[in-house]
């Protein structure tokens, strides 16, 4: 059965943005199933609508982690910035410097350089997201598919979701992303081609199987990842009965 076959459940409709998803219904290795409504993963919620933001206030959202940098924040500021009910955090996960350094030369780059060189960071998410309870917590970048698909194949990882439908889950960001196409090409930085922007706002699955490969040759596992970079057994436990049913 393809992973994908609850795509009404999985992508959400939302007024002013476009790659709005539950990471629930994906079946683990031993047979269980990824809980809906725990965890969603997004692009920019600058402009999403009042209706649209009660709606997902409304699922029962109780934090939203927004992994943009200071001037993105600044440029487009998140609809939950200071919305009663909902903790806003900001933790940046990325410094655009790298990419327009050519530092990084790939999209797969970026995600390794993300698991080695952003450890506080990602420390800082999932202590957050494991220490949600029982509410729901939506994260997110500009996009919705590097910073937030990092965080989302570490999460997919830990619930023992196999790697193929990890990269399917990747994938979908292609689909998703198409309306706002044109508005991430006019974003485009200085000194940053044209010709290199558009494999950064591509969504090849080969990058997220590159990040997986690392993640596996380096760290073992995204649990042996997550303990070493400093989570609790505690917060682990936490984070994996909040993830599976």
């Amino acid at each position: 059965m393809n992973a994908m076959v609850k795509t009404g459940e999985r992508v959400l409709a939302v007024e002013g943005a476009y790659n709005v998803r539950d990471l629930g219904g994906y079946a683990t290795k031993d047979g269980k199933t990824t809980k809906w409504g725990a965890f969603y993963r997004a692009d920019g919620l600058h402009r999403v609508s009042e209706q649209s933001r009660a709606a997902l206030a409304g699922r029962g959202i109780a934090s939203v982690i927004d992994l943009r940098h200071s001037r993105e924040v600044e440029e487009k500021r998140n609809v939950f910035a200071e919305y009663e009910g909902v903790a806003y955090h900001n933790i940046s996960l990325i410094n655009p410097a790298k990419v327009s350094s050519g530092a990084v030369r790939s999209l797969g780059d970026l995600y390794v350089d993300l698991l080695d060189g952003a450890q506080a960071e990602l420390l800082r998410i999932f202590t957050v997201l494991a220490e949600s309870g029982e509410s729901a917590v939506l994260y997110h970048c500009t996009a919705g598919k590097d910073r937030t698909g990092v965080v989302s194949a570490l999460l997919l990882a830990l619930a023992g979701v196999p790697e193929a439908t990890i990269v399917e889950d990747y994938s979908l960001t292609a689909v998703c992303l198409t309306p706002l196409m044109d508005e991430l090409r006019r974003d485009r930085p200085e000194g940053v081609s044209a010709e290199v922007y558009e494999h950064f706002i591509g969504c090849d699955p080969g990058n997220m199987v590159m990040m997986l490969e690392h993640l596996a040759e380096k760290y073992t596992s995204a649990e042996q990842y997550l303990r070493g970079i400093g989570l609790t057994e505690a917060q682990l436990q936490a984070l994996k009965a909040r993830l599976v049913g």
